[in-house]
């Protein structure tokens, strides 16, 4: 969370100091080349940027990594929170959140994660799982009721307490298993595992993808539709959830 708050923060201070000359500016293309400039030269080069017309005039809608703001068409005043569609009752910033989180995860190999799926499934869902975490162990206990529900599992790793701790080791024997299913299985039960090791782990992947997400503990789930669910839920209460989307 405080690196959340400090890039809004940042992105603030940019755009305070940013003046656009209106009068001057092509409305279609110099305006937005002028905004996306000034984030170019305040963010690294590898974070992502995108700017577009919001659905309310003289307002742009600033997607950062997987974050969602609003800034005003003049540069001055930037704005974190979210826009509905009184009409519709949409949240249109989480429909916006949903879209990002979605491509970013698409970004990550499918044969990275660890999944469990019945013959024939309706639902699939992303889990960022910690092995030491109650709640995620729980889940897991009862994996077969949501196969059962029609659901596919693709579990993450995001060990809560960060790189080069217990439940960071504990991902990566998961991974350097032969039998990764069983190997999470056997995790989750507290049983001790082999000190294999392997090559290009993607625990650091995972966890760089939550932290994006701003995950914030597990399970976090992620639907196929993008939206994020947070905490503990019975297969049932989930395959509702799922269904009502």
């Amino acid at each position: 969370m405080i690196r959340y708050l400090t890039m809004i923060a940042c992105v603030t201070c940019v755009f305070g100091t940013m003046s656009l000359n209106s009068e001057e500016d092509d409305p279609g293309t110099t305006r937005v080349e002028a905004i996306l400039s000034q984030l170019s030269e305040f963010f690294p080069n590898d974070t992502p940027i995108n700017l577009q017309q919001s659905p309310i005039d003289n307002l742009y809608t600033v997607k950062i990594g997987s974050q969602v703001f609003y800034v005003s068409d003049d540069g001055k005043y930037l704005i974190n929170g979210d826009l509905y569609d009184t009409a519709s009752s949409e949240n249109l910033t989480e429909l916006e959140r949903e879209n990002v989180r979605i491509d970013y995860l698409n970004s990550i190999s499918q044969a990275s994660m660890i999944t469990f799926a019945p013959p024939d499934y309706q639902h699939t869902i992303t889990i960022f799982t910690d092995i030491d975490c109650g709640y995620c162990r729980k889940f897991h206990e009862e994996i077969e009721e949501v196969l059962d529900e029609g659901i596919r599992v693709q579990y993450v790793f995001f060990p809560r307490s960060g790189p080069e701790t217990d439940s960071w080791y504990k991902a990566q024997k998961v991974w350097c298993s032969d039998n990764r299913q069983k190997a999470i299985t056997k995790a989750k039960r507290g049983e001790e595992l082999s000190n294999k090791v392997c090559a290009d782990d993607p625990v650091q992947d995972h966890y760089n993808l939550g932290l994006m997400f701003n995950v914030q503990g597990t399970p976090t789930m992620l639907t196929d539709k993008g939206e994020m669910i947070v905490g503990y839920m019975p297969a049932a209460t989930l395959r509702a959830r799922l269904d009502s989307q």
